[in-house]
């Protein structure tokens, strides 16, 4: 059991800090995009949140292994969500 939580947080972790220092440096860094860090940090939490989320789901219903995967692969929507709707709000803000 042990081993699964850690597999579940390495995935949201590993997939997280690599979506958030991606998206950091796209939207909130690149052209003097100040107004885009709070945006940021919103996706990211709502990412990370997906992925536990969808972990604990998928434990509950199947198994260990399914929770992995489905966070996993939460996780990678999450990220290609946040990355189209962070591009949107970029335009928005005027960024």
């Amino acid at each position: 059991m042990l081993v699964a939580l850690l597999a579940i947080g390495a995935v949201v972790a590993i997939a997280g800090g690599f979506g958030y220092v991606v998206t950091t440096f796209l939207f909130a860094f690149s052209g003097g995009q100040y107004r885009m860090v709070g945006v940021v940090n919103i996706f990211a939490l709502g990412v990370i949140a997906v992925g536990l989320l969808a972990a604990v789901a998928g434990w509950w219903l199947r198994s260990r292994w399914a929770a992995i995967t489905s966070a996993g692969i939460a996780t990678g929507i999450g990220w290609a969500v946040a990355l189209i709707a962070e591009w949107l709000v970029s335009f928005q803000l005027g960024a």
